[in-house]
């Protein structure tokens, strides 16, 4: 005879593992339904979908907002590795369109879940935290990759205004509003995030040359008629 305590260690670990499977059984599902275009899965949907009872899902999970935070980290641990590196020396046109490049690749990867996250945040602080943490990386990244042009802005610690717009042009709700509002292909919308990313920098470029115009000396102006 086997020792009784070893089936009831058997037992757990099977349901640990039941446990487990149903729970990403829902989080797939929910995930596969905003996939699909499904602006807002129900419980019903999310058990049809995955075969777990409603009854399991709400043991599995306190809420629909816990199982939508679960959602979104189970997304964020899929689409991380497409964000790429990006440098921060070489041409700043290059710079530019690998930004505006491997944004379009995230943003599009994350469109659904993102949308359901924006829509919830201000019920679950678990999703408004995560957004938040999203958006600092992106906004760290936009510092990093144009640091020369930000420290030629005479920005800031914290970047001043430059990064504020280069932050903002080169954003989740700024690519959302061209695919959505303004209904652009995923390329169109790229090539604009590029001019205006383009067109930031070449104005900040040309505000510095202008300063230093405004403190040459006549001297130093002498010979460039």
């Amino acid at each position: 005879m086997g020792d009784p305590a070893d089936h009831d260690v058997q037992r757990a670990d099977g349901r640990s593992l039941r446990r487990l499977r149903n729970e990403q059984a829902a989080v797939d599902a929910i995930l596969d339904l905003l996939g699909e275009g499904v602006v807002q899965p129900t419980a019903q949907e999310v058990a049809d979908r995955s075969g777990v009872s409603i009854r399991s899902i709400f043991r599995l999970f306190q809420d629909m907002e816990a199982l939508n935070a679960a959602a979104v980290e189970r997304q964020l641990a899929r689409v991380g590795p497409l964000l790429g590196h990006i440098p921060s020396t070489g041409p700043v046109g290059e710079r530019i369109a690998a930004l505006a490049a491997d944004r379009a690749r995230f943003y599009e990867a994350v469109a659904p879940v993102r949308r359901l996250a924006v829509r919830r945040a201000g019920r679950s602080p678990a999703l408004a935290s995560g957004l938040a943490l999203a958006d600092r990386h992106f906004r760290d990244q936009v510092a990093e990759v144009f640091a020369s042009e930000l420290a030629g802005d005479g920005a800031g610690p914290h970047g001043g205004d430059l990064l504020d717009a280069l932050d903002a042009a080169a954003s989740w709700e700024a690519w959302d509003r061209l695919r959505r509002a303004q209904d652009l292909p995923v390329e169109a919308a790229r090539r604009v995030t590029v001019r205006t990313l383009s067109a930031l920098l070449a104005d900040a470029d040309a505000g510095a040359d202008h300063t230093g115009d405004d403190t040459r000396t006549p001297t130093d102006g002498a010979g460039d008629d």
